[in-house]
């Protein structure tokens, strides 16, 4: 209300000042016809009349307008927050199973390595009773079987962390990852059959 007051209040100001500006003006060229005082006096009535009548069917639409926008801003900040919140949790979910898995990779490969130990030990033992000539072949063996027990050990250990890495994806993946690499599987094989 004061901001229709004071709006009241200049184009009434502004009136007084034109009339004066027209009426000096008007001694120089007859003066100010009743008719340019009228048509003065109403259209600034019809301003007014506008501004009243925009201001009270404007005022509440445009105030809820700002008040839902700032609240569904709110809204959103909220969302994104707690959207952040569960990013860092899953970040550190994954983290913690990146340290598990290193673990029992590390794990499994002790297994092995100790089982390899126990098997070697064992054929050196029976080498040991063997003639120089079966001696020679037994190294011949250990070595063999030493190169067998690590490529089983690496692949095995590929397999557990294939089964692993699947397992995790599974949980993790989206579906825009799997748009993603269906698309680069698709791009490499066009680039093998272009080759």
């Amino acid at each position: 209300m004061k901001r229709l007051f004071i709006l009241l209040s200049f184009f009434l100001g502004l009136f007084y000042f034109v009339s004066l500006g027209l009426a000096a003006e008007g001694e120089a060229s007859h003066g100010v016809t009743p008719s340019q005082i009228r048509n003065l006096i109403w259209w600034t009535v019809n301003f007014i009349a506008l501004i009243i009548i925009l201001y009270k069917l404007l005022k509440k639409p445009v105030v809820n307008f700002f008040k839902n926008r700032k609240e569904n801003i709110l809204k959103e900040y909220e969302e994104l927050l707690a959207k952040k919140k569960e990013a860092e949790a899953k970040y550190l979910e994954l983290q913690e199973k990146i340290k598990n898995l290193k673990a029992e990779a590390e794990a499994i490969y002790q297994n092995y390595v100790e089982q390899g130990i126990k098997e070697k030990e064992r054929i050196l033992e029976e080498a040991q009773l063997q003639a120089k000539r079966i001696k020679e072949q037994a190294q011949l063996y250990i070595a063999q079987e030493m190169e067998k027990a690590k490529e089983r050990l690496k692949f095995e250990l590929a397999e557990e962390a294939v089964k692993l890495a699947e397992e995790i994806l599974r949980k993790n993946i989206t579906p825009e990852d799997q748009k993603r690499v269906f698309k680069e599987v698709l791009e490499q094989i066009k680039g093998r059959s272009l080759n």
